[in-house]
């Protein structure tokens, strides 16, 4: 019986993957005449003429994944001056806001794992916050990031609590620091609060559930992205040709195309191409990869 009960439970867990992961669901066709209604409709500016963070360089630019994660603290000052340090163009961070309205860095809403303790980043006080280390390190600001970094610093500031996005696009504007900043999020509301604000403010559209792509193409039009950042896992979400052929197409329309969380060589080289910038947590690896070739 408890072979039976596992044998079940294993082929239920396989199915899982496999509708996750394997079952295509997605409406290409759909897709592509989306985009092709768009470029009937729109003026596509070249990238190279279109500008921004990721096109200052001859190789993708290299984005520390919340510092360099892999060796230092995440979301640390610390993280974010190595990432520089070893060659990465900037830094990836993630914006929450404190129960006083401080801008704080953090991925979760929470520090349970660092304190064990549940209570939510809204309910805790930047004074609060400033107590809590991780390995000896203090948890910074939006505004202390830039005061820290050097000015040449390109940052994607991902905003995770969509209260914070007013006041993250004010602090980043009163650093006069918007022509090196690359907004993202998850969240739409975020993202139109962002344009609302700024119709020349760059947008990321962050991508990591399937059902999010068909959706691509008519958010673009509400809120003219300049890059969709796409997740490494796409390759086993659609397969790899029709990755690469979504990816080129919705460069054909002008799109960058930022990759997270890219980490090794071998799946970089899979993809090599169909990518503007790269979201890494081993910073030497990439920067190395692009040095020696």
């Amino acid at each position: 019986m408890d072979f039976m009960k596992l044998s079940i439970l294993f082929f239920m867990m396989i199915g899982t993957i496999y509708i996750f992961y394997f079952n295509d669901d997605i409406d290409y066709n759909k897709i592509y005449n989306q985009i092709e209604n768009y470029k009937k409709t729109h003026i596509i500016k070249d990238n190279i003429k279109k500008g921004g963070i990721l096109m200052s360089k001859e190789r993708p630019v290299i984005l520390g994944h919340r510092g360099y994660r892999a060796k230092f603290p995440e979301n640390t000052i610390l993280a974010y001056k190595k990432a520089i340090e070893f060659g990465a163009d900037g830094v990836e961070l993630d914006v929450q806001l404190s129960k006083d309205g401080a801008l704080i860095i953090h991925h979760d809403d929470n520090f349970e794992k660092i304190t064990g303790n549940t209570t939510k980043i809204n309910d805790l006080t930047s004074k609060e916050i400033k107590k809590i280390k991780i390995n000896g390190e203090s948890i910074p600001t939006l505004e202390e990031v830039f005061i820290k970094l050097p000015e040449y610093v390109y940052i994607n500031v991902e905003i995770k609590d969509v209260k914070a996005t007013e006041m993250a696009y004010n602090t980043v504007k009163s650093f006069n620091a918007l022509d090196r900043v690359l907004f993202s999020s998850f969240n739409i509301e975020a993202l139109r609060i962002l344009r609302k604000l700024d119709e020349n403010v760059d947008l990321g559209l962050l991508i990591e559930k399937k059902e999010m792509i068909e959706k691509i193409i008519p958010l673009h039009e509400e809120l003219n992205f300049y890059s969709i950042n796409l997740p490494v896992e796409g390759i086993e979400m659609l397969g790899l040709e029709k990755y690469k052929t979504l990816i080129s197409k919705l460069m054909e329309i002008g799109l960058h195309i930022v990759l997270w969380t890219l980490n090794d060589i071998e799946t970089l080289k899979k993809l090599e191409g169909y990518f503007d910038g790269i979201i890494t947590d081993n910073v030497e690896t990439i920067v190395n990869y692009y040095i020696n070739n």
